[in-house]
Parts: structure tokens; C-alpha cells; sequence
């Protein structure tokens, strides 16, 4: 399993890869699927993430196809840019837990550290998600907060637990 950046050719696999995350597992986005759908080819072209402050990493299986993939994002504003956050954070259950959720987010832990002013990075995770919550504490991330009912799923409402990593 290789992971790399993502660049803007790989927006087609990436919308695929997000459209159906969103599909299958629509309790762990603020992002909903009937919205995204939505959003031509040529919109996900132009904002595809690809600076120093905002890009998206991909894990990717021996035949080039994608199995996983995670963004960041780093605030830009003078008071805030000590700040990033992970988003998009989804691996395809055929290569759950084989490590690739671990790898995307070293690899994105990794990757934000090379930002001079970043001093912590933010996340949010529906806490039903056990998994995706273990694996970021293991990382180091620390709860700071509950947002309840932060989504809203038809009638069902999920609560977000907020974790941050301090770094550099």
C-alpha cells in the first residue's frame, strides 16, 4: 500500500472514493451525500486540495486504485493559522484494519508538521465511531469537547467528539 499526495489527476478516483463514503456511511461526515452528488467533475477539479496548507493524502493498493484517503487543511488567518484540520478521513472497508487508516494519518500527522507555524492539529469524530476514536487517540489526539447533536441524520441526531493533537 503506497501513500502519496494526492494531485489534481487524481480528483476523479477521489470524488469516487468520497461520493462513496458518504454513501455508505453517512453518520461519519457533516458533509451529506444528496449535496456532494451534486458537484460536477469540473467544480471537484477546480477546488481540489493542492497547496502547502490544504491538500489530501491517499492510500493507494498495488493496481493504482484508491482504498483510503484523508485532508487537511490549515487555517489562514493570522490568529488562527497555528490550527489545521483533518478531514475526509475514510478507508474502504476491504482494507480496514490492515493499517491503512494508522498509515493515512501518520502520514498526515507527518506531512502537517512541515508546516513552520502549525502548532496543532483538530479533528472531530461522531463518537459511535469507536474505531476511527481509538485509532486517533492512539495517535496522541486528546478530546477537548462534545458538540451534541453536531449532525443530524433524518431523525437521528450524532454527537462529535473534538480531539486535538499538539504539535511543534
Amino acid at each position: 500500500m503506497e501513500i502519496r499526495m494526492l494531485q489534481r489527476e487524481d480528483a476523479e478516483s477521489y470524488w469516487r472514493l468520497r461520493l462513496e463514503a458518504l454513501q455508505q456511511h453517512p453518520e461519519a461526515f457533516g458533509s451529506s451525500y444528496e449535496d456532494a452528488v451534486q458537484r460536477t467533475m469540473e467544480q471537484v477539479r477546480d477546488t481540489f486540495p493542492c497547496s502547502p496548507g490544504l491538500w489530501a493524502l491517499g492510500a493507494l493498493r498495488e493496481d493504482g486504485t484508491l482504498a483510503g484517503m484523508v485532508g487537511f487543511r490549515q487555517e489562514t488567518g493570522q490568529k488562527l493559522k497555528h490550527k489545521g484540520m483533518i478531514w475526509g478521513m475514510y478507508v474502504q472497508s476491504a482494507s480496514r484494519g490492515t493499517g491503512t487508516g494508522r498509515r493515512l494519518m501518520e502520514a498526515a500527522i507527518a506531512k502537517a508538521k512541515e508546516l513552520p507555524e502549525l502548532e496543532q492539529i483538530l479533528l472531530a469524530v461522531v463518537t459511535a465511531n469507536t474505531a476511527a476514536r481509538r485509532l486517533y487517540e492512539s495517535l496522541g489526539f486528546q478530546t477537548y469537547g462534545l458538540e451534541q447533536r453536531a449532525l443530524k441524520l433524518g431523525d437521528i441526531y450524532l454527537d462529535e467528539m473534538h480531539m486535538a493533537l499538539f504539535v511543534n
